[in-house]
């Protein structure tokens, strides 16, 4: 997937991971969590967030 959407600075798991916050509410928050939150929870920056969510063309608005 790495090649695909040209994401090969990230891992297939950091990518994967990253997806899967935005596809799964958060349960004790009962939202879907913003760039910002997703980059604070695994130590990275909300660009880099978007970026990856952007290239999978998963892009949801809050």
């Amino acid at each position: 997937m790495r090649e695909y959407f040209n994401l090969m600075e990230y891992t297939e798991e950091f990518i994967n991971k990253i997806i899967d916050y935005r596809m799964h509410m958060d349960k004790e928050l009962n939202r879907y969590l913003s760039y910002e939150e997703i980059a604070e929870r695994e130590k990275c920056s909300a660009d880099d967030v978007k970026k990856i969510l952007n290239a999978t063309a998963i892009v949801w608005i809050h």
